[in-house]
């Protein structure tokens, strides 16, 4: 009976620590390298969405960097695999929100999935900024649009 106990006890922690492995390797971090800047006033604002999420509206994740040589670097930590899209913006005056001039945003935007606003292209949405992150796909390059 004891060695019954003991070999289920020893199979049980092989496949939890199998399993926690398994996990470890879902997620992890992306790095995002953003270009373009007109300057290095204001800051980044990196506005993150899962399929799930309202985009613009409503970001799964939400983090400010500094831009430095009209760049900007900006890790996101412990993010599971799967397929996201992300909004940058040039926050130039630090006020935290998307400044707007006749309903046409005022500062500029990058886009995921090298996706440009026009008068033909509609509000941004998921599927038109979808990426699909991975461990094999830790980089996403976004390049700043007027």
């Amino acid at each position: 009976m004891k060695k019954i106990h003991l070999i289920l006890s020893s199979v049980i922690t092989i496949f939890s620590i199998n399993g926690f492995s398994q996990t470890e390797k879902n997620t992890g971090p992306l790095t995002f390298h953003v270009t373009g800047f007109e300057d290095n006033s204001g800051q980044t604002i990196l506005m993150l969405y899962r399929p799930e999420d309202d985009v613009p509206k409503k970001p799964f994740i939400r983090i400010n960097a500094e831009i430095v040589n009209r760049e900007s670097v900006i890790p996101v930590k412990d993010l599971p695999c799967g397929d996201y899209a992300a909004i940058i913006v040039h926050d130039k005056n630090k006020n935290e929100i998307i400044d707007h001039k006749w309903g046409i945003p005022a500062e500029p935007l990058g886009y995921t999935n090298n996706w440009r606003l026009s008068l033909i292209s509609g509000m941004p949405n998921f599927e038109k900024l979808k990426f699909h992150y991975s461990s094999s796909n830790k980089l996403i390059l976004v390049r700043m649009k007027d």
